[in-house]
């Protein structure tokens, strides 16, 4: 998932304007920033994000690993822009001379266990499931402003790694001195990293027509989308979405989720009266259970939440308050009027149709005419 445009040649530059202090090369990585323990999709499965600071923490396997990714997406040639291969010794520099963090299966409490594990033979092909890294987009006065490249490993496919890096990342930035955060090159042909980045509250701030000559594309030229947020408010909701997982868990499993306290047991039990679960259809392959609430389905997945919302407004390109109101009908979600709002706002279409000047038609051209008529009995 893909967000970035560097050249991996550049020298590395360092955020020198915003909030001091300013980092340098050994800088400490502020005291907020800790490893971050994360439940994937399945609401089962741990895993820990573990921050680092520079490239002499993380393990030379490890990052021979996550150069090895990037490859990967690289001779693949429809993610990210550069054609030839990244060799080690230019990738470190790259991925973790400012900041990275790298996502590992299990409860790892920081970099010094990481050093441990590559010690003790880890095959990091089954336990890291991805990375990300936050850097300046621009030099100097600018360099508050950041970017972001990401890695989501083979293994991890499909189980919500790329939105959790995303969540973190949005929160994570801020703490790091930045701003605000601009992607550069998204092709819009990327549909998960753009449902994401949708999803989580980014805005489509422009497009570069034709610039990807990808791979899967070779007749043709892919346009490329440039995402802008601002960071450090509060755009997005995951607690609401941890919430109801939580629900849904407990109401399938009949037990409590993994490090449920006592007081979240009880608003459990409390939840259960209220929610149904209502299983798949088996005609559904893979399908997944559904949460249900007052005959509504509750949908906790920001993705899902805007797909859904643009399915609504592409019907008839209706505006916020019927489009809310449709959707509201069948699904129920926190700030859906919000996810909406989003929507149209991305809504090419319904950009192009508000800046044409709208033909006056019944009261309004009759109006239009008398004035008319008017103007031309003054001029004479």
């Amino acid at each position: 998932m893909p967000a970035m445009l560097d050249d991996p040649t550049a020298s590395v530059k360092y955020r020198q304007s915003g909030q001091h202090p300013y980092p340098g090369p050994n800088s400490p990585l502020p005291a907020d920033i800790l490893p971050r323990q994360l439940t994937l999709r399945d609401r089962v499965t741990t895993a820990t994000l573990v921050p680092f600071s520079s490239v002499s923490q993380v393990p030379l396997g490890l990052l021979s690993y996550l150069c090895n990714l990037l490859n990967s997406e690289i001779e693949q040639g429809d993610t990210y822009p550069m054609i030839d291969p990244m060799p080690l010794e230019a990738f470190g520099p790259y991925w973790v001379s400012n900041f990275a963090a790298v996502m590992l299966l299990g409860e790892v409490s920081g970099p010094e266990e990481v050093r441990k594990m590559e010690a003790d033979g880890c095959d990091w092909s089954k336990v890291c499931l991805g990375s990300f890294y936050v850097k300046p987009n621009y030099p100097g006065r600018s360099s508050h402003v950041c970017n972001a490249g990401f890695l989501v490993s083979n293994v991890a496919r499909n189980k919500g790694v790329g939105r959790l890096m995303g969540e973190c990342y949005i929160e994570w930035a801020p703490k790091l001195g930045y701003t605000y955060s601009v992607f550069n090159l998204v092709y819009e042909n990327n549909v998960a990293s753009c449902r994401i980045w949708d999803a989580l509250g980014f805005k489509r701030i422009g497009r570069v027509p034709r610039c990807g000559n990808l791979k899967s594309y070779s007749d043709e030229f892919i346009d490329a989308i440039i995402y802008g947020r601002e960071l450090g408010g509060d755009e997005t909701d995951p607690q609401a979405e941890e919430r109801f997982d939580k629900i849904k868990y407990y109401l399938k499993h009949g037990s409590y989720p993994p490090g449920a306290d006592r007081a979240e047991k009880s608003r459990l039990r409390s939840a259960a009266t209220h929610y149904k679960l209502v299983a798949a259809s088996p005609r559904e392959h893979g399908g997944e259970d559904k949460l249900m609430l007052k005959g509504k389905e509750v949908v906790s997945d920001p993705v899902k939440q805007f797909e859904l919302a643009r399915g609504a407004h592409l019907d008839s390109h209706a505006g916020i308050n019927k489009t809310t109101a449709s959707l509201a009908e069948k699904y129920h979600w926190v700030r859906i009027k919000e996810t909406v709002s989003l929507v149209i706002k991305n809504c090419t279409e319904c950009k192009e149709n508000f800046a044409k000047p709208k033909e006056p038609t019944g009261w309004t051209q009759a109006l239009a005419e008398k004035s008319e008529r008017a103007i031309r009995v003054d001029l004479s």
